[in-house]
């Protein structure tokens, strides 16, 4: 049996900066720009280590960068140009701006929803992925019923807030 433990995506880091190999790390994803794929405080996704040479076009990766305050992004990688990266959220509407590929920390093996485990590298998980980032130009309008559905649980939310005070 695994033993389980807790690291924050900094202690999992500095694993890999003193030579170990790093775990592979599940943690729960808070921000919703990777919707519909992975729902947000729902589903968890395992990280682990890659090398920025093997990333390719399609994979989910972990990156800094100061989003809605957070200090990481878990987007998609939409372009490679060399040693540069462009990410693109599944549910933005636009893309990132070109980064080093040096800077991505690590790349999503697994997705857990509910009880379904999803494997990224399964091809057939690469293939609608590469659908989904071809229809970029037309994303606002895909992801129409999802923004709907969210301005109904906000308001439904703040009613619930109301009668309670």
């Amino acid at each position: 049996m695994t033993e389980r433990i807790s690291l924050t995506i900094e202690q999992w880091m500095a694993l890999r900066e003193d030579g170990h190999e790093a775990p592979p790390i599940w943690f729960t994803v808070v921000g919703g720009s990777m919707r519909p794929l992975i729902r947000v405080n729902r589903d968890q996704v395992m990280l682990e280590s890659a090398n920025p040479d093997d990333i390719k076009v399609g994979d989910i990766v972990l990156f800094p960068g100061n989003y809605r305050g957070g200090n990481y992004c878990l987007h998609r990688v939409f372009k490679l140009d060399g040693d540069m990266v462009q990410t693109f959220g599944d549910a933005n509407s636009r893309p990132d701006g070109w980064f080093a590929r040096k800077n991505i920390l690590g790349k999503v093996k697994l997705i857990k929803k509910d009880k379904r485990i999803i494997e990224c590298d399964d091809p057939k998980v690469r293939k609608r992925a590469k659908r989904w980032c071809a229809l970029w130009k037309i994303r606002p309008l895909l992801m129409l019923p999802y923004r709907a559905i969210d301005k109904i649980k906000r308001i439904t939310s703040k009613k619930k807030a109301n009668i309670n005070q």
